[in-house]
């Protein structure tokens, strides 16, 4: 489960950015800061979770 969540984390951040910086040159009413300020939010979830989930490569089964 954990690895379904930081591989759609990392997904979802990829799209975000290309979305971003698409329409980033494209600002011209309040609307189009609201639809950037949303991307840019839904970044920074995503690079929370990917920070979440990260354990998931760099934990070892130390457990005996």
């Amino acid at each position: 489960m954990k690895l379904f969540s930081l591989i759609l984390s990392i997904l979802v951040f990829f799209i975000s950015l290309y979305f971003f910086v698409d329409k980033v040159s494209y600002i011209h009413n309040f609307n189009d800061v609201i639809y950037i300020s949303l991307l840019g939010i839904l970044m920074i979830i995503c690079i929370t979770g990917i920070i979440i989930n990260w354990e998931f490569f760099s934990k070892k089964n130390t457990t005996k």
